[in-house]
């Protein structure tokens, strides 16, 4: 093989490569109930604090989405994490928020066009939440963690 068909076969190869990429990360951002998170997050008393980007599904991360539910678990967060989900009607009513940590303080926030409403989730929080201003629709849900500590937050719908 000579020089340019090698030459165009690698441009030909990196152009679909960086497509595939593309397709899947859009694919992702896009996805229903994908959390997005930024700032600093360790998983236990052991690790290392590491910023870390997307990451959907699966029970072993940080912050996961699956089944109606939304759980975070980090050993030590400043930072936030946020999901944006479309609800029905019944999602809105059976919304139910559990969260603990030892040190630092928790917000929930939801987010609809003009509409939101932030709650104060630190310590001890176990009920169902009102979020009737809110309609059936996408709404963005954003936990933000201020030096929080021993996190495990659980959010279902």
């Amino acid at each position: 093989m000579d020089k340019k068909k090698l030459i165009v076969l690698v441009m030909v190869a990196a152009f679909v490569v960086s497509g595939i990429v593309a397709a899947a990360t859009v694919f992702f951002l896009n996805h229903e109930g994908l959390a997005v998170n930024s700032g600093t997050f360790s998983a236990t008393s052991g690790g290392v604090g590491f910023t870390f980007g997307v990451q959907a599904g699966g029970r072993n991360g940080i912050s996961n989405v699956s089944n109606n539910t939304w759980r975070a678990t980090p050993y030590r967060a400043n930072g936030s994490s946020r999901v944006d989900y479309t609800f029905t009607a019944a999602n809105l009513e059976a919304m139910t928020v559990r969260s603990t940590n030892s040190e630092g303080r928790i917000s929930l926030s939801f987010l609809q066009g003009d509409v939101e409403r932030v709650f104060d989730i630190t310590g001890g929080f176990y009920e169902n939440i009102d979020i009737s201003d809110f309609q059936p629709g996408r709404i963005r849900l954003r936990l933000g963690f201020e030096n929080a500590r021993d996190v495990d937050t659980f959010i279902s719908w």
